[in-house]
């Protein structure tokens, strides 16, 4: 395949880096690439949380506008103050599964909640009624704050790269791996309205991004020093989402509208066999069909404008579940981006920034009113492991692109037309590639030692069985405190949540050789904590792929917990006499070798 390149070796652009700037035209089509799985997971979470409580026609199309706009700021500052990765954020199952718990609990209320199906804004005297439809969103969006507040403390206090110092491989390999592993409810859910879609759309995809991978075709760009520039770029693996969802919604259009031209009809419309989760209700004005036309194209989403966020005791219960299980899939997903990207490991202090900007994310989604969050897409980085456009400037383009759709309304109602069979496509896809980048970690470890069968076992099966169990019988959890059982139901039904802490607990404290963990010389997994001698070219390359902007450093304090935000000064760093080992450098291994 590689002899049907063109271009020569030096024309040819493989792929774009995390520094890499490519040109605009090639970054509006990765961000429509990326807002195009970023609406999988939106009208994925939105689904499922209206399914019991569906609202009026008009308004999941501005819900969706407000928590586009709310994941376009997120994705800001996760790519300028955050761990400084392109991570797009978005809603996760992580922060929808604490969520479906607190709207969907029994509630001696429920009867005058769906009394009513109008619209969340008051009209008359029926402010009351539409109270009590609404509350839900408030209740979750009081979950969101508080679980954004306690993000914040995680990071600002140093938890968080602290604990992934401490996560060897033989934490990181079944972590990462529960991550795609346990989306296979909801994906095949979805995939389940049309598998002939979602199984065209993860074959042209696979043939896009692994068979043509080699195909470089010809492309015209601009320089500043050498001016226009024909380049070679390999399209049809950059963009092997784009160009098969595109077909896919144009042919399955073409064979609606016309069915007596062909013999088989494959219908577009997401209510089209639209699966209904056990024991919630269908609601066929959610997304879709029935939609009215009094959406405005431009709408700028206000704070409080779906009720100020509610808190009470059992929003305080979800929303610390809500903290504990997005944190933990947060930095499986730092360390996902920075493996498939072949960046060095994440820092602790990049890890503390990035939890600090998604708990900044959260709350402004609480005050925003969405109802789903955000944080790390794994959808997303798993894109990037795809189409090996890893480029942090087309991550920020796409995160302007969403803040754009964030403020019309009629604009995110062409997203929620995307077939459900298309959502569970890009899931089946991008869910796989956190399977087997988790699993490429054991080749770190004695895949023979009993001691790792043992956790990699234990841990995998009780994180996918338990909450299999609380899915089955949510009310079996009963200590006389409901607040308390929320707690306690959010975390036991996330197995993310539960693979993490069962491989963090086993691997220290079961008794094993650096050798058996994977900790021995020559693996790059572990960063050494401030204050310990670290190589000066990894100090370079930890400061060229997550360093702050110089300004931003300045203006924070040496104080803490301002010191567990920002790189630490090098410890081994020493003012010598001119010309004094200038001719000595430092080895890999600790030693000072000459200077070729």
């Amino acid at each position: 395949m590689s002899m049907i390149c063109c271009g020569t070796k030096d024309s040819r652009v493989p792929f774009y880096r995390l520094n890499h700037t490519p040109p605009w035209l090639l970054s509006l089509f990765f961000a429509i690439q990326h807002l195009l799985v970023q609406a999988s997971l939106l009208c994925t979470c939105h689904s499922l949380l209206l399914q019991s409580r569906p609202l009026a026609p008009q308004d999941p199309n501005r819900l969706l506008a407000s928590s586009l706009f709310a994941c376009g700021i997120a994705t800001l500052l996760q790519t300028c103050l955050g761990t400084r990765l392109p991570l797009v954020q978005a809603p996760t199952f992580e922060l929808l599964i604490p969520a479906l718990v607190l709207s969907r609990r029994p509630d001696g209320n429920e009867a005058s909640r769906n009394v009513t199906q109008d619209s969340l804004f008051c009209r008359g005297n029926s402010c009351e009624e539409l109270q009590s439809v609404i509350q839900p969103v408030m209740e979750v969006s009081g979950a969101l704050v508080v679980s954004g507040g306690l993000q914040v403390l995680f990071g600002v206090t140093g938890a968080c790269g602290w604990i992934l110092q401490r996560c060897g491989p033989m934490v990181l390999a079944p972590t990462i791996s529960i991550i795609g592993l346990s989306s296979y409810k909801p994906v095949a859910l979805y995939c389940s309205s049309n598998w002939i879609i979602s199984l065209l759309l993860v074959l042209l995809s696979a043939f896009l991004s692994q068979t043509l991978r080699s195909w470089y075709l010809p492309t015209c760009t601009w320089e500043r020093e050498t001016g226009i520039r024909k380049r070679f770029v390999p399209i049809f693996r950059m963009l092997s989402l784009f160009i098969p969802i595109t077909c896919i919604l144009i042919g399955t259009a073409v064979l609606e509208r016309a069915p007596n031209l062909f013999p088989l009809t494959i219908r577009l419309g997401p209510n089209s066999s639209v699966p209904v989760p056990s024991g919630a209700q269908s609601s066929p004005a959610v997304f879709g069909k029935g939609i009215t036309r009094t959406d405005q194209w431009f709408q700028f989403p206000l704070m409080g404008s779906w009720g100020w966020p509610e808190f009470s005791l059992l929003t305080l219960s979800v929303g610390i579940a809500m903290a504990l299980t997005s944190t933990v899939c947060s930095m499986g997903c730092y360390v996902l981006c920075a493996r498939i990207l072949h960046c060095p490991a994440v820092p602790y202090h990049a890890s503390n920034r990035g939890i600090c900007m998604e708990g900044v994310g959260n709350i402004l989604s609480g005050i925003l009113g969405t109802v789903c969050g955000a944080g790390s897409s794994i959808p997303n980085t798993g894109m990037a492991a795809l189409t090996q456009v890893g480029s942090r400037h087309s991550a920020q383009f796409s995160a302007l692109l969403f803040l754009v759709f964030g403020c019309s309304p009629k604009l995110c109602q062409f997203l929620t037309m995307i077939p459900f069979s298309v959502h569970g496509g890009i899931f089946c896809l991008t869910f796989s590639v956190a399977v087997g980048a988790g699993v490429s970690f054991f080749q770190y470890v004695d895949v023979d030692s009993g001691r790792n069968v043992f956790i990699v076992g234990v841990t995998m099966f009780m994180a996918l069985l338990v909450p299999r169990k609380m899915d089955e019988v949510p009310g079996q959890i009963d200590t006389g405190w409901d607040s308390f059982d929320l707690f306690l139901l959010s975390v036991l039904t996330v197995p993310t949540f539960l693979g993490g802490i069962f491989s963090f607990i086993l691997e220290n404290t079961v008794s094993g050789t650096l050798q058996e963990r994977g900790l021995h010389s020559g693996i790059s997994l572990w960063i050494p904590p401030p204050g310990e001698d670290t190589p000066k070219a990894h100090q370079e390359d930890l400061a060229k792929y997550y360093g702050l902007p110089p300004g931003i450093i300045r203006l924070l304090p040496l104080v803490y917990p301002f010191t567990q935000l920002i790189p630490p000064a090098p410890a081994n760093t020493r003012e010598h006499a001119a010309g004094e080992g200038d001719n000595l450098l430092t080895g890999p291994a600790g030693k000072d070798v000459e200077r070729g």
